[in-house]
């Protein structure tokens, strides 16, 4: 882009983005917009606002693909010459009133939130409560329907507005619901959700656990799987190394003692193979290694025990 060009950018976004009246803080915020060159049927859309009430403040932000169509801004505008523009931003909650500048695949500006007082009356209607404002541009962010919020209540029968918020805030989708229920977890609380959400259990993650034997685990147990760093790739090369039928505990405790793929196979070049989980752990925790046992053998110690091997090692020989 020419210098000029990057001028004239910088001037409109810094007059589309001052206020024209003092409008409430909490219902104003910044949106950018950018092309994506791997579709040009989505782009990248970010919002973002801060707002506070009485002693409480928040920031919030949120980005992602979405449909060059759900965006709002013309198709035309964003890719055309940079210049000023105005388009909204319609979500069941509310509706984002975006001014600002964009041209060049690119842009940027401002946002002024007004809430969608029928979503608001089909939440009372629900027993919900009515949103404040700050749960509504929340939702209206998150991109949160009706739709979605009746999934949630679904699960959770008791589930308030700020439940559903807490929910949305912490990425938990319809599809990744649905992808849940597919899996055989059809009824997690909402405190499971925002959990596995936050812990990066995501349901490949739990279609490759399942695929290596490990059905009808808890939330609990997928959480602390992904926690300790049991993958696919580790589950995949645990199984080719020997251990295909240990316990989810076993894999959890292989990966923080060391007993890698690695390590057994350094013992197996040595003669030394076909252990139980129990004995690889208990020779990792002592030391033994491929090159301990090659040392023992020179000195013509050969066949030995697990127990011999511990004991041995334990004495500094």
């Amino acid at each position: 882009m020419k210098r000029t060009a990057i001028a004239a950018f910088a001037a409109l976004f810094i007059t589309a983005v001052v206020p024209a009246q003092a409008a409430d803080p909490a219902t104003v915020g910044r949106w950018s917009i950018a092309s994506r060159p791997d579709d040009q049927s989505r782009v990248s859309l970010r919002l973002e606002y801060s707002g506070s009430s009485g002693s409480d403040s928040w920031n919030s932000s949120w980005s992602s693909p979405v449909a060059l169509a759900d965006a709002g801004i013309p198709a035309d505008r964003l890719r055309g010459p940079i210049g000023p523009v105005a388009f909204t931003i319609q979500r069941e909650p509310g509706s984002f009133g975006c001014v600002g500048s964009a041209g060049e695949g690119s842009g940027g500006g401002q946002f002024t939130y007004a809430e969608n007082t029928r979503f608001d009356d089909a939440l009372a209607s629900r027993g919900m409560g009515r949103p404040t404002l700050h749960e509504s541009i929340e939702l209206a962010i998150a991109g949160a329907t009706l739709a979605f919020i009746d999934h949630i209540r679904a699960t959770t029968q008791h589930a308030g507005v700020a439940d559903v918020v807490r929910v949305v805030q912490h990425g938990v989708s319809p599809r990744y619901i649905d992808e849940l229920a597919a899996l055989g977890y059809k009824t997690p609380t909402l405190d499971d959700l925002v959990r596995l959400r936050d812990h990066g259990v995501t349901p490949d993650f739990i279609r490759s656990v399942q695929q290596a034997g490990y059905r009808n685990l808890s939330p609990d147990d997928l959480v602390r799987l992904a926690d300790h760093g049991v993958r696919e790739r580790f589950i995949a090369d645990m199984r080719a190394a020997g251990y295909a039928k240990v316990t989810a505990d076993q894999l959890i405790t292989f990966r923080d003692r060391g007993v890698t793929p690695r390590y057994i196979g350094e013992l197996a070049a040595v003669g030394y193979k076909n252990f139980s989980a129990e004995e690889i752990i208990s020779l990792r925790d002592h030391g033994v290694s491929a090159a301990f046992i090659e040392r023992l053998k020179v000195h013509g110690y050969t066949n030995l025990s697990v127990p011999d091997l511990i004991r041995l090692r334990d004495a500094g020989i």
